[in-house]
């Protein structure tokens, strides 16, 4: 009479278990900003093209399209090092380190986030934008929790099976 009782139980708590990523992770706290500069060539290659609002070869009567000159000196420091840097921009997790200037959308659009900076005659795309990285108690629970439970389902289920075909067939 105790085998089908734990065999069920067994079963319901695999399926609970391989279930997790229905219910997991939970939230442990805020997401973690961080301020990102990109700068890259704007051309054909780019996200910005003929099926972008901003037509790179159009005067400087749109609104993203920013002479370098017109930038603030903090925001031309933020391009210039962006530029310049190997991996074509970077980062700052303070928000007072931001450039008052410039704004900080999570999706860019052009004009908010994203602008065409006309500089020695080619134009770059300049794109600033916060990222929400998830906190370390998230990642853990995905990176650990998560496949642990889920691979102890999996063995829950396994073994409730075994044990209700186990004692059909001794009941044979």
């Amino acid at each position: 009479m105790r085998t089908p009782l734990v065999v069920v139980g067994l079963l319901a708590l695999g399926v609970c278990l391989m279930a997790n990523p229905l219910y997991l992770p939970v939230a442990v706290g805020e997401p973690d900003p961080a301020y990102t500069h990109t700068v890259q060539p704007a051309g054909e290659g780019a996200p910005v093209g003929p099926e972008s609002p901003i037509d790179p070869d159009a005067g400087n009567d749109s609104d993203a399209v920013v002479a370098y000159a017109d930038l603030s000196p903090d925001a031309r420091a933020a391009f210039d090092r962006a530029r310049d840097s190997p991996e074509g921009g970077f980062g700052v997790e303070d928000p007072d380190e931001r450039v008052d200037s410039l704004s900080y959308p999570v999706e860019p659009t052009p004009g908010d986030g994203l602008l065409i900076v006309e500089h020695e005659g080619e134009r770059y795309e300049f794109w600033t934008r916060t990222v929400e990285r998830e906190p370390g108690g998230v990642v853990a629970q995905r990176a650990l929790l998560q496949p642990v439970a889920f691979l102890g389902g999996f063995l829950a289920v396994l073994a409730g099976v075994a044990l209700g075909l186990r004692g059909r067939l001794g009941e044979d």
